[in-house]
């Protein structure tokens, strides 16, 4: 019998949280042409914003789920729309 591996909130919140922070990279450097000084310069901080949302589930993890925001479905899309917003701002 083969065994499913079940992933944990915290690990899906950071998995959707690198593979934003990937693409929030491409995007920037190969669609908008953000010169690289700027880019490299930027990507810290959103390296550090990112990391935020690899944390934040892990604070609610030794409680029982009480609300809609303790959810990594909620967090997932906040890491979108946060993506989103950046990508927007550069673009306008």
């Amino acid at each position: 019998m083969r065994r499913i591996a079940v992933l944990s909130d915290q690990t899906k919140v950071a998995s959707v949280s690198a593979v934003c922070l990937m693409a929030l990279a491409v995007v920037l450097k190969n669609v908008l042409h953000v010169p690289a000084a700027e880019l490299t310069r930027d990507m810290i901080v959103y390296i550090v914003i990112y990391s935020g949302f690899w944390l934040l589930p892990s604070i609610s993890a030794g409680r029982e789920k009480k609300s809609r925001f303790d959810r990594p479905l909620f967090w997932s899309l906040m890491v979108l729309a946060v993506t989103a917003a950046i990508i927007a701002v550069y673009a306008v």
